[in-house]
């Protein structure tokens, strides 16, 4: 009978040890440096955005997910009188070596993507050419430009691409919490 019971016991442990999590689970893959750029975002942040000649508060949460891969971007608050919900996802495209994203809105304007983001060498300003709607609901294109003076402060902000001013139309101070 103790025969018996030691026998299980050593293949009971053996089992345990053997279908440990820690030994089944592959080491997650490094992150590329410009994968690792997103992490700017990172963070919840009180928001002050002007457009139109109006100021109004928001609030916007940034997230990486799926493994640290992509940037999630969750934006609230209100636009021209009326409850703004936004979200975004940002991602590196190794092949293009540029980063790719979306943005899209309860304004009910078509989607906004792009596929040619960049930062510039001293990682403190992130451009991209959008495509999207103008003011009068006909396509168009236009630059976000997001630039990080410090860890604790960013700002956004979208300019018309082509002809006419570079004034921009829309502008974003962040002032990230905690």
């Amino acid at each position: 009978m103790q025969l018996t019971l030691l026998l299980l016991l050593a293949l009971t442990t053996g089992l345990v040890l053997r279908a440990s999590p820690a030994q089944e689970k592959p080491p997650a893959a490094a992150l590329s440096a410009e994968v690792r750029r997103l992490e700017a975002w990172v963070g919840t942040w009180d928001a002050e955005v002007s457009m139109l000649g109006e100021t109004s508060k928001g609030i916007e949460v940034c997230r990486l997910e799926c493994g640290g891969l992509w940037l999630v971007t969750e934006h609230t608050g209100s636009f021209m009188g009326a409850p703004y919900q936004g979200k975004g996802f940002t991602g590196y495209d190794a092949q293009k070596g540029a980063y790719a994203g979306v943005w899209i809105d309860s304004t009910g304007g078509p989607m906004s993507t792009y596929a040619n983001g960049r930062f510039s060498a001293d990682g403190k300003t992130f451009t991209a050419e959008v495509e999207g709607a103008g003011p009068d609901g006909e396509p168009a294109r236009f630059e976000y430009r997001s630039t990080f003076p410090d860890a604790r402060t960013r700002t956004f902000e979208i300019l018309p691409v082509g002809a006419g001013k570079r004034e921009p139309i829309l502008s974003i101070r962040y002032t990230k919490r905690g």
